[in-house]
């Protein structure tokens, strides 16, 4: 069975029961100060399965499942039979490393929560710039934008939103899911530089 597949419908039936169940949601969500008094650190992973809302979780999931299923099979092409292993760590790693960072700047914070699976969709997005600079993706489903393009706005406004810090949105798990996403999958595969890079200055897309 995919795995990113699996990871969809893991997220997506336990956001559902917390929608319903709200000491299932407060057990869940990420919360740094109770991670430092309690030590519940598995909030450092569970935070990734639980959403705010439907419109949250169908965004997160719908771009994970349009290119994860990509990404999947890019692992198991460049890294062999470890390959379907790497990707596992890549998705849940994508939501604890987002959340260690959260927790090392919100641990005083009772009242700071997080939660959702925006760190592993940032980590997934950017593994598929690595592998796919020039590849074409429709912002809003209409305006056409090249993923290397996408990218860098990405961070810029990432960086941007996270300093007004003026909207509910954990702009700062964006950042560093995707510049972990980026890293992580370089890092199994230290060539994927070179291949980037001639890909990146390749012009005849």
């Amino acid at each position: 069975m995919s795995i990113t597949i699996l990871f969809v419908c893991i997220a997506g039936l336990t956001s559902i029961l917390a929608f319903n169940r709200p000491e299932l949601l407060h057990k869940l969500l990420g919360w740094p100060y109770r991670v430092k008094r309690n030590g519940e650190f598995y909030r450092l992973l569970t935070s990734g399965f639980v959403h705010a809302d439907y419109l949250h979780l169908i965004i997160n999931l719908f771009v994970l499942y349009q290119f994860g299923a990509i990404v999947e099979q890019q692992y198991q092409m460049v890294f062999g039979e470890t390959g379907r292993i790497y990707y596992i760590l890549l998705l849940l790693l994508g939501i604890i490393v987002p959340d260690v960072i959260d927790y090392l700047i919100h641990k005083d914070r009772p009242e700071y929560r997080s939660l959702g699976a925006s760190g592993t969709v940032s980590a997934v997005l950017f593994a598929y710039v690595l592998f796919n600079p020039w590849a074409k993706l429709y912002l809003y489903g209409i305006i056409p934008i090249y993923s290397i393009i996408a990218a860098v706005l990405y961070i810029i406004y990432s960086i941007y939103q996270d300093k007004k810090a003026n909207d509910n949105v954990n702009h700062m798990a964006h950042l560093t899911g995707a510049v972990f996403g980026f890293l992580f999958t370089l890092l199994l595969k230290p060539s994927l530089w070179n291949y980037f890079i001639v890909r990146l200055t390749d012009l005849n897309f």
